[in-house]
């Protein structure tokens, strides 16, 4: 099912990935495109959509695997802790099928068209974010840390570097 988009914001998303070199499969019926990001840890791959608006774009990345019924409540947790204090963005959890996923927003208004800085700061601090986060949400997933724990470690690392 199509839905409104707009073409000027695509433009813009489409090129950033340009720029950058990144490959992405070019916008859908539904205003999506998709793109995969390779990152250094546990967590070695990731999906990322982008939902063009009419107003906006939404960055979705999300994790290869889920919680399963065994571990919802502990990755439920993860994620709480670890949304805690993020300002461009949040972990999210299908409680139906457990996928985990990061999400940021841009939001421009009816007929405005974001610069390519915004777009690039969207889409990056949605990666980066999995990549932060994403060795820690494994150890949670695999039942090797708490999520007290997986969080931390998650944010000390970061102090660190």
């Amino acid at each position: 099912m199509a839905r409104d988009y707009s073409p000027e914001i695509q433009e813009v998303v489409e090129e950033f990935f340009d720029e950058d070199g990144w490959s992405y499969q070019p916008i859908d019926e539904r205003g999506v495109i998709m793109t995969g990001i390779s990152l250094h840890g546990k967590m070695k791959n990731i999906q990322l959509l982008v939902s063009i608006q009419s107003d906006g774009i939404i960055c979705f990345s999300s994790a290869p695997i889920g919680a399963d019924e065994s571990n919802k409540a502990e990755v439920a947790e993860f994620i709480t802790r670890a949304n805690y204090g993020l300002s461009y963005g949040n972990f999210e959890m299908d409680y139906r099928d457990g996928e985990v996923r990061y999400k940021t927003t841009l939001y421009c208004g009816d007929g405005e068209v974001p610069t390519l800085e915004q777009v690039r700061h969207t889409i990056i601090v949605n990666a980066l974010m999995m990549k932060r986060y994403g060795d820690g949400l494994m150890e949670v997933l695999f039942d090797i840390s708490s999520p007290e724990e997986a969080v931390r470690k998650c944010e000390q690392q970061e102090d660190d570097d």
